[in-house]
């Protein structure tokens, strides 16, 4: 395998907002490993990498991270056209970041192509790419369609206006379409993701290469005697319906008749005086679900593996990390049919379909009676986190797409 010199493209990449991040992380330090070596090229957040991975920053105004996204702003940052762009897309409601960082990153690229073998882009789907494709040879990979994001939120909502405030926010996937039928090199997580990706953006099969991603299982491992009886744990981020966490809370609550000694904890947050909340208090188990956010991998770990049982009710997923995770922690897991997940899980857990509450319930209940069933699921899932969901064994393939880019190019 030859030792390529990689630019790696994302965004937005910190490991906590979302698996973009994961992603980036972990495949720079595997294509390290394999010893390649790597220039992550990324907006804010910035990504959390391997002393090893070079990272270039892209500066942008960073709007989510101030607390004000409209007067928390300079004249002297708006002088300049492109924050100004940002600024009033953002604060119209629009969603600019892939948009805007596609043209400060021509800046900062455009005499520097020539230092890398090939350009690897996470997702950003970028008016850019298109011209870096003709000079370089060029990656990229999309986890998913973000119309699957916008067509169950616009589900979701009644409010004619609520509906409007959405499809603003996601007007990127205009340029995003219309990008990723041209592109010619094109990784996805798994065959659910290429057959949405095929219908919602157009692209054709034989340009798509699926990689299923991997787990850190130096993160992500059993530990013993942790676990806590009756407790079940998921990772949502409330008040997204795409996560389906409805779903299980009000899967929970029916369960609460039958064990009212079981609890549930979030990993993820929810907005004060939101859905989630309201739908908490609607269903009376206030004292029953525990949120828990801002936390590093340890800590994640740590609940992954309190967990009795783990349960990821997503309504759909690329590709699907926290099932994996939790498969790596050694924990049963009770999940849906939304996507990639089936993909992941194998049969290693119990799949019931997306968007039920009922299936939900029976699935839990049914590992709440059957403790060895519980077990032998756990066991299995772990084995096949460590079989299959490798970064190193990802990285390997992603290589082997960035020889095949290589040499298309040249011919």
């Amino acid at each position: 395998m030859s030792k390529l010199k990689v630019a790696l493209l994302s965004y937005r990449s910190n490991p906590y907002s979302g698996g973009q991040g994961i992603y980036i992380t972990y495949l720079s330090k595997a294509l390290i490993d394999l010893g390649h070596q790597v220039t992550v090229f990324s907006g804010p957040p910035y990504p959390i990498l391997d002393p090893r991975v070079d990272l270039e920053k892209v500066p942008s105004l960073d709007l989510y991270s101030r607390k004000n996204k409209f007067s928390e702003v300079s004249i002297k940052e708006l002088i300049d056209p492109l924050n100004f762009f940002e600024w009033l897309s953002i604060n119209s409601g629009g969603f600019a970041e892939p948009y805007t960082f596609g043209k400060r990153l021509k800046k900062i690229l455009k005499k520097r192509l020539e230092e890398f073998d090939v350009v690897h882009d996470n997702q950003s789907l970028c008016y850019e790419l298109l011209d870096f494709q003709k000079k370089i040879p060029l990656v990229t990979t999309i986890h998913h369609p973000i119309s699957k994001d916008l067509k169950y939120e616009l589900q979701s909502i009644d409010s004619i206006f609520l509906k409007l405030l959405k499809i603003r926010w996601h007007s990127f996937l205009k340029m995003q379409m219309y990008v990723a039928k041209r592109l010619k090199k094109i990784i996805v997580p798994s065959l659910s993701s290429k057959k949405n990706i095929e219908e919602d953006f157009n692209v054709k099969n034989k340009n798509m290469s699926v990689i299923l991603n991997g787990i850190d299982s130096s993160i992500f491992f059993p530990v013993q005697d942790k676990t806590i009886a009756r407790r079940l744990v998921t990772i949502a981020s409330a008040d997204v319906p795409l996560k389906g966490l409805d779903y299980l809370l009000e899967a929970f609550a029916s369960l609460l008749n039958h064990f009212p000694d079981l609890e549930l904890y979030v990993i993820g947050s929810f907005s004060k005086g939101g859905h989630t909340e309201r739908k908490i208090k609607n269903l009376k188990i206030e004292k029953k679900v525990f949120f828990k956010n801002n936390l590093g991998f340890d800590e994640v770990r740590e609940i992954y593996c309190s967990a009795d049982i783990v349960v990821i009710p997503s309504l759909y997923e690329g590709f699907g990390f926290a099932v994996g995770e939790a498969m790596a922690c050694k924990k049963a897991v009770v999940t849906t049919n939304g996507g990639a997940i089936p993909e992941v899980i194998g049969d290693c857990g119990i799949v019931v379909e997306a968007g039920s509450s009922e299936q939900l319930e029976k699935g839990i209940l049914k590992l709440l009676k059957d403790e060895n069933l519980k077990n032998e699921l756990a066991h299995k899932g772990y084995q096949r986190a460590l079989d299959h969901l490798s970064w190193m064994k990802v990285a390997s393939l992603v290589s082997d797409v960035y020889e095949d880019a290589i040499k298309t190019f040249k011919n």
